[in-house]
C-alpha cells in the first residue's frame, strides 16, 4: 500500500506565484500505453472517452524578483482503476529556463526538470515552443480562431506524483482562462524525438492529440515541498 507523510490539511506552499502567464494545450492519448507507463508507478490513468488525458503547459513567471519560464508535461491520474475522477497528475518530465532553478528542483524537490529554451505567447495566436540546445523538441501554435473563447475561472488543487516512486508534491493552479478548441486542420503541432528526453517519443508512440487550448494572463501557481513515500 502507498502512504505519504503529509495530509492535505497541513500543506504549506514552498512557492506561491501570482500574475503568471500561461499557455496550456490539453489533449488525449492512447489509454493502454499510459496504463503501462503508470502501472510501474502504482498509478492509474484518468480517462475520458477511453483516452488518457494529458496537458502540455508553459508559463512565464517571476519568483522573488527572478523571472523564468517553465514547461511541463503531465498525465491525469485516478486513485481507482476505473479512471473516472481526476484525482491528480503524474509529472514525467519538465523544463525550466533557469539553470539555478533546475538545480533546485532536482536536488531539493526531486522533480524531473531539465534546462531548456522555452518560448510562449498567450495572446492570439497563442504558441509554445521548447528547445534543448539547438534542437526544437516541440512547437505548437494556434491559428486565428473563428469563434470567441469560452471564458471561465478554473481552479485545481491536488497531488502531483513524481517518476520512480519518488513521492509527490501538492499544487494549486487557478485563474481565469480563455479556452479555444484545438484544430488539427489549421493549428500547428510538431514533436521531435530526442535521445536525451524520452517523453517526446512517448507522446508520439501514444498518439497524443490536442483538444483544447487554455490561455491565462494572471494565474496562480503554487507548489509544496515534496513528500516522500513511507512503507507499510
Amino acid at each position: 500500500m502507498r502512504n505519504f507523510t503529509s495530509s492535505t490539511s497541513a500543506i504549506q506552499y514552498a512557492a506561491d506565484l501570482y500574475n503568471v502567464k500561461e499557455v496550456t494545450l490539453h489533449g488525449t492519448a492512447d489509454l493502454s500505453f499510459w496504463e503501462g507507463v503508470l502501472r510501474k508507478e502504482n498509478l492509474f490513468p484518468y480517462c475520458e472517452a477511453d483516452k488518457a488525458v494529458l496537458l502540455l503547459s508553459a508559463i512565464d513567471a517571476k519568483w522573488r524578483g527572478f523571472r523564468f519560464k517553465e514547461f511541463v508535461i503531465a498525465v491525469g491520474i485516478c486513485f481507482d482503476e476505473n479512471g473516472t475522477s481526476l484525482d491528480g497528475y503524474y509529472l514525467p518530465h519538465a523544463f525550466n529556463s533557469s539553470k539555478l532553478l533546475v538545480f533546485s528542483e532536482r536536488v531539493f524537490f526531486k522533480t524531473p526538470y531539465f534546462r531548456g529554451n522555452i518560448r510562449l505567447e498567450n495572446k492570439l495566436p497563442a504558441s509554445l515552443r521548447v528547445q534543448d540546445r539547438n534542437e526544437v523538441l516541440l512547437h505548437a501554435r494556434m491559428s486565428i480562431p473563428g469563434t470567441p473563447p469560452i471564458v471561465e475561472y478554473l481552479e485545481w488543487e491536488g497531488p502531483i506524483f513524481l517518476p520512480n516512486n519518488r513521492g509527490k508534491f501538492f499544487a494549486v493552479l487557478a485563474g481565469e482562462a480563455e479556452m479555444y478548441p484545438f484544430s488539427s486542420e489549421t493549428d500547428r503541432f510538431e514533436i521531435k524525438p530526442s535521445a536525451r528526453h524520452q517523453i517526446f517519443q512517448q507522446l508520439i508512440d501514444s498518439d497524443f492529440a490536442g483538444s483544447v487550448w487554455s490561455l491565462r494572463s494572471n494565474s496562480r501557481h503554487a507548489k509544496s515541498k515534496t513528500y516522500k513515500e513511507i512503507a507499510e
